[in-house]
């Protein structure tokens, strides 16, 4: 329980002390209000992530392979997710556009998060598996997480508030140094929530990927068995939605998730 509480608490303090001094740095952006506000607050995570790294290092914190390889994830997710923040644009979402731009000779920055964050899913799989088709599903299972946490990210604190529910339960299914690793990042995601539903900040497609990584390893690393085959149902369902129509579009005509969307927001819309 300490150890629980300690990583979380520094991955929270670190990422407060973060954004205090990068607040005036981080691009800003037009939200879904029409607001400005600073974007890719996603890199905050990525001085807990280091510091992550030099711990097992230094020997002060038991991790391995796997547990490295998913903070290695984590960073490329970070840095790939910021060049799309930042060039990124309105044209070509979605698998069917990027990937139909690329056939017309147009490299989307999305394009290249896509293969980007593929390719490094399936060596985190291989690391995790070896070669054998569970690293190429660890692989799915791990990348679709990260796509379904950018797709939530659309409204303040969504993909926080959707994700949290899953990757609670997760914690407690995958094994204990899986579930130990990712809560340093866990704790900088909680500090910036308040932020985030309020508002104030974006997590922009840095942060979201971040976000998403985490129950994508978590999955993964829980092994072949039902958590897989729930997890891969669901993110074939939601991706499938996002494809043909909108996730946002669901979540406001189901009442509940529309009530669970709103919580917290306050008069923002």
């Amino acid at each position: 329980m300490v150890t629980v509480l300690t990583l979380t608490t520094l991955g929270a303090a670190l990422t407060l002390i973060t954004l205090q001094f990068s607040r005036s740095v981080l691009p800003h952006r037009e939200n879904f209000t029409g607001r400005h506000i600073p974007t890719s607050a996603g890199l905050l995570f990525l001085p807990i992530i280091l510091t992550a790294l030099l711990a097992i290092v230094m020997g002060w914190f038991a991790a391995g392979w796997d547990d490295i390889g998913y903070l290695g994830y984590s960073m490329l997710a970070g840095v790939v997710g910021y060049v799309d923040d930042l060039r990124g644009g309105a044209g070509g979402r979605g698998f069917r556009g990027h990937l139909g731009a690329l056939a017309r000779g147009r490299v989307t920055t999305g394009a290249i998060k896509v293969f980007a964050l593929g390719g490094g899913a399936l060596a985190l799989g291989l690391s995790m598996f070896g070669v054998s088709v569970e690293a190429v599903i660890a692989a799915f299972l791990i990348a679709g997480c990260v796509n379904l946490a950018n797709l939530l990210d659309l409204r303040p604190g969504r993909a926080i508030k959707f994700l949290a529910i899953p990757i609670f339960a997760l914690l407690f299914l995958a094994p204990a140094a899986a579930s130990l690793v990712v809560l340093p990042v866990l704790g900088g995601v909680f500090a910036l929530f308040y932020f985030d539903l309020r508002g104030r900040i974006m997590l922009g497609d840095a942060g979201a990927a971040i976000l998403g990584a985490v129950p994508g390893y978590l999955v993964a690393s829980s092994g072949p068995g039902l958590v897989w085959w729930v997890a891969a149902l669901v993110i074939l369902g939601l991706t499938a939605l996002a494809e043909v129509s909108s996730i946002s579009r669901w979540i406001e005509e189901v009442d509940l998730l529309r009530r669970f969307d709103l919580w917290g927001r306050g008069n923002r819309e």
